[in-house]
């Protein structure tokens, strides 16, 4: 997906998404790292020490969070 896709669906199940990681950041969602042939990925922000999910948790956590909404429906 996207980011900007993941951003939306982020939002929507009540995350507050942002583009820079601080202090006050939860998790870091890791997708697929491209890089040209011969270049070296840029990982700083995995060095940060922030927990990191994988782009499949995060997909994950939001059907938790549709179940939830729908449980709490009645559904």
């Amino acid at each position: 997906m996207t980011r900007d896709q993941a951003f939306s669906l982020a939002k929507v199940f009540g995350a507050k998404p942002q583009n820079w990681v601080t202090k006050q950041t939860d998790y870091l969602v890791v997708g697929l790292i491209e890089t040209a042939l011969g270049e070296e990925p840029i990982i700083k922000k995995l060095l940060t020490g922030t927990p990191t999910i994988s782009e499949r948790d995060f997909l994950d956590w939001c059907q938790a969070r549709l179940a939830q909404w729908s449980r709490s429906l009645g559904g």
